[in-house]
């Protein structure tokens, strides 16, 4: 159980993460936990913390996606520096996935084997943490307001059923089904995650100045939907800085 609990804003949430990533606390591609404590575990270790009662689901405070790409400039991945939350490539961290198992951690669920999904009943907040060569970018937004704004709750109650009220152990199956049908929502202006991609992509990259407007809407959008508290650090400063 968490010896001491440690109210934190958004803000300093942040920024203790960002500390975590310059120390060099936070390295691989990796989903972790952060305890109200302030503590960091791997899901993984977090799920046999659960399971073996050292620490209580109720303990869990922030959900934490991390990928580390600083073999690249930020500008060169205008989709995964702008708009972290919506990714699904396989070439950068799964924030889809991450946020499906958040939510589905928070409800209390797990899974058999790995510890893909394990209760974490007291979370609040998903963290997307994007590590480049010169930037690191933060992103928190509120679990349940993802849940509700993205339909992920609906989701959730359609592919379990009335199994919702009574089932804690969860499929990989299942939890891949709930994946693809949020995916496959068009919630950015009229598209899905995977168009977003090809948008943004082609309008920053490739320069297509014709989908200015779509670029706006979407960037509208997914501020309405995720309601993000964003934060980008300099990575040679390690100083916040604008976008």
């Amino acid at each position: 159980m968490c010896d001491i609990l440690i109210t934190m804003d958004r803000i300093q949430i942040a920024d203790y993460l960002a500390k975590k990533v310059f120390n060099g606390e936070l390295t691989r591609y990796e989903h972790y936990i952060m305890l109200k404590n302030k503590q960091i575990y791997s899901d993984r270790d977090y799920g046999r913390l659960v399971k073996s009662n050292q620490i209580s689901p109720e303990d869990a405070f922030v959900y934490i996606d991390f990928a580390n790409i600083s073999e690249d400039e930020s500008y060169n991945r205008p989709v995964v520096y702008l708009f972290p939350l919506t990714l699904t490539d396989e070439n950068s961290t799964y924030s889809t996935f991450g946020i499906v198992k958040s939510y589905l951690s928070k409800l209390g669920f797990y899974t058999r084997h790995n510890y893909d999904v394990s209760p974490a009943t007291g979370l609040k907040y998903y963290a997307e943490v994007i590590l480049f060569s010169d930037r690191l970018v933060i992103e928190l937004t509120d679990i349940d307001t993802v849940a509700t704004n993205t339909g992920l709750r609906k989701i959730v109650m359609n592919v379990l059923g009335k199994d919702i009220l009574t089932q804690k152990e969860i499929s990989f199956d299942q939890i891949q089904e709930i994946i693809f049908k949020l995916q496959e929502q068009k919630l950015f202006a009229g598209h899905d995650v995977y168009q977003v991609q090809e948008i943004i992509h082609d309008y920053y990259v490739d320069q297509n100045t014709s989908l200015a407007k779509d670029a706006l809407a979407i960037a509208n959008a997914y501020n309405q939907i995720f309601q993000p508290y964003r934060v980008v650090y300099d990575t040679r400063t390690r100083q916040q800085m604008l976008m």
